[in-house]
């Protein structure tokens, strides 16, 4: 796998001021959650909220070095608050989401299938790589942490294993469903997109379907000479 070709880093001011927004959202997500809306507690310590969600849409629109740095930000304003040990378990299962996203990216490449198909093969492998790598997380971190036993942290890893499947479906699927809500202008406008091609002004790859001027390509006949 060749992670720059597959995410090249993006210097442009366009591609940062995008990265500030996204990463201003991810802030306010964990710094006001909303009980019951935006945060909804399950069991133990396991909440779901939408936090992942702008962080997928940056690694479909600005590419996998900026989300690692989003997961960063959003690590650090946690932290911040006191939450060392929330901040790392979330920095964790969402770094493991991205990594699934990537690797789901590299196979279906090479593959021909429809799109709804790509997404539920995204989903499985994002959600295998957050709750299989968050079950082996959770017997090293709570023991870290919270002194927790073995006993303890595998009792833990267990429980939260299905709801790590959960958040996984949550952020894979609500942030493609929001990168492809916005329109196909706005995303060439913002820079959105990983086929950019700094300083050709090339964006992404549109389908000739979706580029009015394109329909009429080939529908007129050509005139005949006079002779």
């Amino acid at each position: 796998m060749q992670w720059p070709r597959i995410s090249p880093v993006r210097k442009d001011s366009k591609s940062i001021a995008l990265l500030a927004l996204f990463s201003a959202m991810v802030i306010m997500l964990e710094a006001y959650p909303i009980l019951g809306v935006t945060d909804i507690r399950t069991v133990g310590f396991f909440t779901l909220d939408p936090t992942g969600i702008p962080l997928v849409i940056v690694l479909l629109g600005l590419g996998g070095f900026y989300s690692v740095i989003t997961i960063f930000i959003m690590w650090i304003s946690i932290a911040y608050r006191g939450k060392m040990a929330g901040a790392t378990f979330k920095g964790v299962a969402e770094l493991l989401t991205i990594l699934g996203i990537v690797f789901a990216k590299e196979i279906t490449r090479r593959r021909e299938m429809s799109k709804w198909t790509e997404i539920l093969a995204w989903v499985a492998i994002a959600s295998l790589f957050r709750s299989v790598g968050m079950f082996f997380a959770t017997l090293i971190l709570s023991p870290y942490f919270y002194g927790a036993t073995f006993e303890l942290a595998l009792a833990d890893a267990i429980l939260y294993f299905p709801w790590n499947i959960v958040q996984a479906c949550i952020n894979v699927i609500g942030g493609i469903l929001l990168y492809k809500a916005i329109p196909i202008e706005l995303r060439l406008q913002a820079g959105l997109g990983e086929n950019v091609s700094q300083g050709k002004g090339v964006i992404e790859e549109i389908p000739l379907d979706e580029i009015p001027e394109a329909k009429d390509i080939g529908e007129t006949e050509p005139s005949e000479e006079s002779g």
